[in-house]
C-alpha cells in the first residue's frame, strides 16, 4: 500500500509556526499601539490640567513669573504630544503591517490545508474501492461456490 502520510507535513508545519509566530507578534505591535496611545492620552490630561491651572492663575492674579513658567510647560508638553503622535502612527503603520503579514501566513497555511484535506479524501477514495474490490470478490466467489 502506497504511502498515507501527507507528503507536504512537514511545510504545512512550519507554515503553521510562522501563522502563530505572527500572530503573536500582531498581539504585541497591538498591545504596543494601545500603551503608546494611552501615553498620548495622559499628556493630552496634563496639558488640559496645566491649561485649566493658567486660566484659574491668571484669574487670581498670580504672578507673570509663574504664568511664564506654567506656558512653557504647556508649550513642552505640546513638543512631546508632537512626538508622541508620531510615535502613535508609526506604532499604527506597523501593527498595520503585522496584520496583513498574518493575513498571508493564514492564507499560506489554510493553502496546505486544503491540500492534506485533498490527500486524505483521495485517502478515503482509494480505501472505499479496495473495500468495494473486496467485497465484489467475495460476491463472486460466493456465487461461484454456490454454483
Amino acid at each position: 500500500m502506497a504511502d498515507s502520510r501527507f507528503p507536504l507535513q512537514a511545510v504545512q508545519d512550519l507554515a503553521r509556526f510562522r501563522e502563530e509566530e505572527v500572530g503573536r507578534m500582531v498581539a504585541l505591535a497591538a498591545a504596543r499601539l494601545a500603551e503608546g496611545r494611552q501615553k498620548a492620552e495622559v499628556l493630552r490630561g496634563y496639558r488640559a490640567d496645566y491649561a485649566r491651572q493658567l486660566i484659574g492663575d491668571a484669574g487670581e492674579g498670580v504672578e507673570v513669573g509663574r504664568m511664564r513658567d506654567t506656558l512653557a510647560f504647556i508649550a513642552r508638553i505640546d513638543q512631546a504630544l508632537e512626538q508622541q503622535a508620531i510615535e502613535v502612527e508609526r506604532l499604527h503603520a506597523h501593527w498595520q503591517a503585522m496584520v496583513a503579514e498574518w493575513g498571508e501566513r493564514t492564507r499560506e497555511l489554510k493553502t496546505y490545508e486544503v491540500l492534506e484535506q485533498r490527500h486524505l479524501d483521495r485517502l478515503a477514495l482509494r480505501e472505499r474501492r479496495l473495500e468495494q474490490r473486496g467485497t465484489d470478490d467475495w460476491a463472486m466467489r460466493r456465487r461461484d461456490a454456490d454454483g
